[in-house]
């Protein structure tokens, strides 16, 4: 049964079909307050209108407009706010003799300011106010009234004031500015725009002497970011302007708006507002998307300081319009926007202005909803229909491209300045991806216990966990790489095959295997094949071991232990004994999957590898149980070897030393470690060439121990002694059979 049927696929591509109708039900609710789409959406938003803003940014403006800022600087110089209305009236003036067209106030004057007269009056003795006349009285009021100075300033400029409108209705403070429409009879029970019943205006004295009026109220959106603001908000039968709205009409000298709807059964909606060539598209609210040009201070800010001071530039403010409001944060009026969280809430108006007299409004097409729909649907089809044919990888890839292609689109269209929804083909594609991904991942997984099964019997189960934690660390590719390689292989195994039949030679190699694996598995090493009766295996792939070499010794001593220990058994079960030979190696190999297209193991390459092989195989010439390379002695503590030749294998030139393990340190008795010093000092004279004290040497230890190592040096003696050496002789012997 194939692995892939375990995990049916309907599962996945029902709760798909579930996701996309889900999806397409909550993108309705984009805009709803808290909803969960409408949180990502305005996320994306904002990282939207950062990264395309050098592409929508407006390069230039027909119309100079600039900013007159109650900042840090000026309450220094002139006093907390709010200031006496003799200073803001000294300000009108220096405004309009700089040449400002329109002065637009992001401030509101609802309040009279206490005249001094009123105060003295108030506050004097009698016997200084009986003795003055009260038509005296009265002049020096009007005189010093601050309150009218102003009106007396804005009524020589072209000053609009911007004034709050309220929720509640019992709100009705001060005066209304003229409305910019008056609904016609047939509208005014089924135009949907934004109401308000209630009111903080200015003071009729200054509302009266300016030339308009507009709103500073502003809507966030719950998160708090100013990203819509109405153009006009209905009061009774009448639309009033917002401070831009209002500004612009006065700078364009219209006294009412266009105003175009759309009938959508018993109700009209606003489609746009028109006082320029660029009709301000809005939605059935009044609301436009607030174009902003750039992050705060875009727009030229000029202190309110260095106005009443005189010091601006020679026509800084010549022709322009001109917004007074505030960047001091101790006046609340910074808000957060897609540019940032500490945006002055005047520059929010200059933006509209500035797109009300030049264009530049992003809108929502009304065909937003059906585009978005068919988008989903879309992205569905080829998550249900393509994602379930690839690999986890490739699913992962085709989500990247799908995300990356909705949103090429979607910041595409903003350029034009279509203003789409994004967060539902978003979260959808990412929810279908990873959705078959996970549906791929079981598979996997399921996939993985079969070949967890399979190669429990090759790798050391940690070695396997280990892997499947982290897969991406682990590579089956070849690669170069220094290991330890280790061959053991039974000594006569061809005459114990011949005494036994196919039974009982399976008994003895399963007998003899299965506690020789689990030795290399405890030290951490990886099987690489069985071939009769030898065992291959090796140390630090295809998980890193920076002890190779010396856990390979300690497993082949260990292997030795076992093999001991095997004879008593395979004696009571009428079995051979067995001994074996084991040879450990050192070096640079190739390990990696290798094979060909009908069969691959993993598997090391290379001379390192082969010289290991020769290792074991010459185990039998010196009568040793274990022989290793000088490239792994060198490297290893804690073991007690003996030295065993200087050799060249054959079919290579260089010599390299061969060590015999003898055991752990502590665990060799005094008795073998003084026999190794005895053999140390009979090799010297072997190397010295004292041919009879190293004969002599060889041949008390070969008596007293009787190791055939010692009777294979007595031989060559004889040998050696014989013959006519060169003189760089270093006692390297040369194995001519493999």
């Amino acid at each position: 049964m194939q692995i892939s049927k375990l995990i049916s696929a309907h599962g996945a591509k029902t709760v798909a079909i579930a996701l996309t109708v889900l999806f397409m039900w909550l993108n309705l609710s984009i805009g709803q307050s808290g909803a969960l789409l409408t949180r990502v959406e305005y996320l994306l938003y904002d990282l939207r209108y950062q990264l395309m803003l050098p592409l929508t940014q407006r390069e230039s403006s027909d119309h100079k407009i600039a900013i007159v800022d109650i900042d840090e600087k000026a309450i220094v110089k002139h006093g907390r706010w709010p200031w006496s209305r003799h200073t803001i009236a000294e300000l009108v003036n220096k405004l309009g003799e700089a040449g400002a067209i329109v002065i637009a106030f992001d401030v509101v004057f609802s309040e009279a300011e206490m005249n001094p007269v009123d105060f003295l009056t108030q506050h004097a003795p009698k016997t200084i106010r009986e003795p003055i006349p009260e038509s005296v009285w009265n002049q020096l009021r009007q005189t010093v009234d601050a309150d009218l100075d102003l009106a007396q300033a804005m009524s020589k400029q072209d000053v609009v004031l911007g004034f709050f409108f309220q929720d509640d209705e019992q709100y009705q403070n001060g005066t209304l500015p003229p409305p910019v429409y008056s609904l016609p009879n047939a509208w005014k029970d089924k135009l949907v725009v934004t109401q308000r019943p209630g009111y903080t205006a200015n003071l009729p004295v200054l509302q009266n002497a300016a030339q308009g009026g507009g709103f500073v109220t502003m809507f966030p959106d719950f998160d708090g970011t100013v990203r819509r603001a109405p153009l006009v908000i209905r009061k009774g039968e009448f639309l009033y302007p917002s401070l831009a709205l209002g500004a612009a009409m006065r700078y364009l000298f219209l006294e009412e708006i266009e105003a175009q709807v759309a009938e959508i059964g018993e109700i009209l909606t606003l489609l746009n507002v028109k006082v320029s060539d660029f009709p301000a598209p809005t939605d059935a609210r009044g609301f436009v998307t607030v174009p902003y040009q750039g992050k705060a201070f875009t727009y030229p800010y000029i202190s309110a300081s260095d106005v009443l001071q005189g010091n601006l530039q020679e026509g800084a403010l010549e022709s322009a319009v001109v917004f007074i409001g505030t960047s001091a944060i101790g006046l609340a009026d910074l808000r957060s926007t897609p540019m940032g969280p500490q945006y002055p809430g005047v520059e929010v108006h200059a933006n509209i202005l500035d797109a009300l007299l030049s264009g530049g409004f992003p809108a929502k097409p009304d065909w937003e909803a059906g585009a978005i729909w068919l988008q989903l649907l879309v992205i569905a089809l080829f998550a249900i229909l393509v994602l379930p044919r690839l690999g986890p990888v490739w699913m992962l890839g085709s989500g990247v491209i799908i995300l990356m292609m909705v949103a090429v689109a979607n910041f595409g269209v903003w350029v034009i300045g279509i203003d789409l929804s994004f967060a539902a083909a978003l979260l959808l594609t990412i929810s279908l991806t990873m959705l078959f991904v996970a549906e791929g991942f079981l598979k996997e997984n399921a996939t993985r216990k079969v070949l967890k099964g399979m190669f429990d019997q090759y790798v050391p189960p940690a070695h396997i966990d280990k892997m499947m934690n982290d897969p991406d660390a682990y590579t089956f590719s070849g690669e170069s790489k220094e290991l330890t390689v280790l061959f053991s292989d039974i000594r006569s195994f061809t005459n114990i095959s011949e005494s036994l039949n196919a039974q009982e030679l399976k008994l003895m190699l399963n007998t003899y295997f299965t506690p020789i694996t689990k030795e290399i598995f405890d030290y951490h090493g990886t099987i690489d094949k069985y071939v009769g009766d030898m065992v291959m295996a090796f140390w630090g792939a295809p998980v890193d071991d920076p002890d190779h070499r010396k856990n390979a010794v300690e497993a082949a001593l260990k292997m030795q232990e076992v093999t001991e220990a095997l004879k008593a058994e395979f004696k009571e079960k009428g079995l051979p004994e067995i001994n074996i030979g084991v040879g450990v190696n050192t070096g640079f190999m190739n390990v990696g999957d290798m094979g060909s297209s009908y069969r691959r193991a993993y598997t090391v390459l290379g001379d390192a590898v082969n010289l290991g092989s020769r290792l074991e195989s010459i185990t039998k010439f010196y009568g040793a149980k274990i022989l290793i390379g000088e490239d792994t002695f060198d490297h290893i503590t804690g073991i007690v070897c003996r030295f065993v030749d200087k050799i060249q294998v054959k079919g290579k030139e260089e010599a390299i030393r061969v060590y015999e393990p003898l055991g752990l340190e502590g665990q060799v008795s005094s008795a073998i470690l003084d026999e190794i010093k005895q053999y140390e000092h009979a090799y010297q004279l072997y190397l010295q060439r004292q041919w009879e004290a190293a004969q002599m040497a060889f041949k008390a230890l070969f008596s007293a121990g009787g190791l055939k190592l010692y009777e294979v040096y007595i031989e060559r003696i004889e040998s050696l002694q014989h013959e006519t050496l060169p003189e760089d002789w270093d006692g390297t012997f040369r194995h001519t059979s493999k």
